[in-house]
């Protein structure tokens, strides 16, 4: 009897491997759906008059185009679903989605998922208003280095006090807090509940500066009218790329989901796109997806 419940438990466990390691493309044949989660991640990923929306959305959308040319399906079904941060990299892994748009990589989520070739550039950046302390501006946006010469009796030896807003549980980069050191400025840190917040502390001049994720600075700010007097700067402190997460040891999905981010990447198509949702790219931007893209 035991040895008959062990070749049913070996039976058993052959069964879900073979399931497991049916590609993604597979499944999406033979269900008839392509499932696409996002989390609410504004501006690659939310929800908007019911309907999911952002940058990473868009993209995920020409994907979905390219997914049903590649199975022959045009009418192939697409199901949205909204997940959790806690819950996303699971919902990849455990095939309940397909293709999770947006995401930042990191060795402890590749545990769980593969990530496709980078989607965006993001990191933290500074918003300021367009009357803020010329001193303070510079040394955010990089253009007065550290170690020139201050000469003596300059009105930049004077130590200037800013008041620098950040979300809490957010500590301040340590570059940038050495930057302002070395510049002579001393910064109070206010800290907000949240980004919204935090812009509106920097419009009612409660702060000289707002650091949080610049693509959510670019977005609010092109957004929110009220906002009209607050510049974000093109300086990123601290790195980070967004990907899209798929299952692990795909290769041939992957391998179509890569081939069509860059081939999008190459085409006028990805300049309009990104305008759209944080305005015309910047060099270094239009640089990035040029890197990015795999050749054929």
């Amino acid at each position: 009897m035991k040895a008959l419940h062990a070749l049913c438990a070996a039976a058993l466990a052959l069964c879900a491997t073979a399931a497991g390691a049916a590609g993604t493309l597979d499944k999406v044949r033979d269900s008839g759906k392509l499932t696409i989660g996002f989390m609410d991640s504004r501006p690659f990923s939310y929800t908007e008059g019911g309907k999911a929306g952002g940058f990473a959305i868009a993209l995920c959308e020409k994907l979905a185009d390219a997914i049903k040319a590649q199975l022959n399906l045009p009418a192939l079904a697409v199901d949205w679903q909204a997940v959790k941060p806690d819950e996303a990299f699971k919902a990849v892994d455990q095939g309940r989605i397909d293709l999770l748009c947006g995401a930042v990589p990191s060795l402890e989520r590749r545990a769980l998922v593969d990530f496709s070739i980078p989607i965006a550039l993001t990191g933290t950046g500074a918003a300021v208003r367009s009357d803020a302390p010329p001193r303070l501006v510079q040394a955010l946006s990089g253009l007065i280095r550290p170690d020139w010469p201050v000469w003596r009796g300059s009105a930049d030896q004077a130590p200037q006090r800013v008041r620098l807003a950040v979300v809490e549980g957010i500590p301040l980069e340590e570059a940038l807090a050495s930057t302002l050191r070395q510049r002579r400025i001393v910064a109070d840190i206010v800290t907000v509940k949240s980004p919204d917040a935090g812009l509106q502390l920097l419009a009612s001049r409660g702060a000289d500066a707002f650091l949080n994720d610049r693509s959510f600075l670019v977005d609010a700010v092109a957004r929110d009218k009220q906002q009209a007097g607050i510049q974000v700067l093109d300086r990123i402190f601290r790195r980070d790329v967004v990907a899209l997460a798929v299952r692990r040891n795909d290769a041939d999905f992957r391998l179509l989901v890569d081939r069509s981010l860059s081939q999008l990447y190459r085409s006028s198509d990805m300049v309009a796109l990104y305008t759209k949702y944080f305005g015309p790219p910047p060099a270094m931007t239009q640089d990035f997806f040029n890197l990015v893209a795999l050749p054929d």
